[in-house]
């Protein structure tokens, strides 16, 4: 049974205005790069507006769409232009840790450290 694409989470970039790119994941495309461009949604499309989209891939869930935000927020411009382009770039593994995951780590630890102390 296929998944109404309305249900799927995708993955896009949208070139601003002045020609820097914003990645996001959602389930609905269209009105999500609608919501940036009524100013809604994100600071920085907000600032950067209007937008357009560029490039959009469906991913397996909400897991793997944030993974692969996360790997291609980290590329630079170029590679980018390049994934933009058609050039392919593999998926992130499963097991792909994100930066913000270890910083909440990081943050709990220092917290309960410092719980600890004050005893």
């Amino acid at each position: 049974m296929r998944q109404d694409p309305k249900e799927q989470w995708n993955l896009y970039i949208a070139e601003c205005a002045d020609g820097s790119y914003y990645t996001g994941i959602t389930k609905d495309v269209e009105k999500r790069i609608a919501t940036h461009n009524e100013g809604k949604g994100s600071k920085y499309a907000a600032a950067h507006a209007p937008v357009r989209l560029v490039y959009q891939e469906t991913q397996a869930d909400y897991s793997a769409a944030l993974r692969r935000e996360y790997q291609v927020k980290s590329l630079p411009k170029e590679r980018k232009t390049s994934l933009i382009a058609g050039e392919s770039l593999d998926q992130p593994s499963e097991k792909a840790k994100m930066s913000f995951a270890r910083k909440q780590r990081k943050k709990n630890r220092r917290q309960a450290n410092i719980r600890k102390r004050n005893k």
